[in-house]
C-alpha cells in the first residue's frame, strides 16, 4: 500500500534520513490526529471544510489541513469538488469520508 501514498508530501524536501524513514513508517497508518480528524468528520456526519472541522474539534487549522491531505493520499477522504467560503471569505475544499475511511471509524 505504501506505493499508493505520496510519501514525499509527508517530509521536508531535503529532510534527514530519519525524517524520511519516519514518513514511510506512518504513511498508511490511521492513528492519532488522523483518526481524530476522521472521527470528527463522522460525528458531524456531513461534508465538511478544514476550518469547520478545526472549529468543531477545537484544533488549529494548521494541524488539521496536513492531516486532511494525508487522509486524501491514503483514500480515506475525498474532495467533493464543492467549495465553501470560510469565516475569512476564502474558498475551501469540502471533504467527504470514503468507504475506506468509514472502516476506520467503526
Amino acid at each position: 500500500m505504501i506505493d499508493q501514498v505520496e510519501v514525499k508530501k509527508m517530509h521536508h524536501r531535503n529532510g534527514p534520513d530519519t525524517e524520511v524513514a519516519a514518513a514511510h513508517k506512518v504513511a498508511t497508518r490511521v492513528v492519532g490526529r488522523r483518526l481524530l480528524i476522521l472521527c470528527g468528520m463522522a460525528q458531524l456526519n456531513k461534508t465538511v471544510t478544514g476550518s469547520e472541522l478545526a472549529k468543531n474539534l477545537g484544533l488549529s487549522i494548521l494541524s488539521v489541513r496536513p492531516r486532511l491531505t494525508e487522509l486524501q493520499e491514503i483514500n480515506c477522504i475525498l474532495d467533493t469538488e464543492t467549495r465553501r467560503k470560510n469565516e475569512f471569505g476564502n474558498t475551501e475544499i469540502v471533504w467527504e469520508i470514503t468507504e475506506k475511511g468509514w472502516q476506520y471509524v467503526y
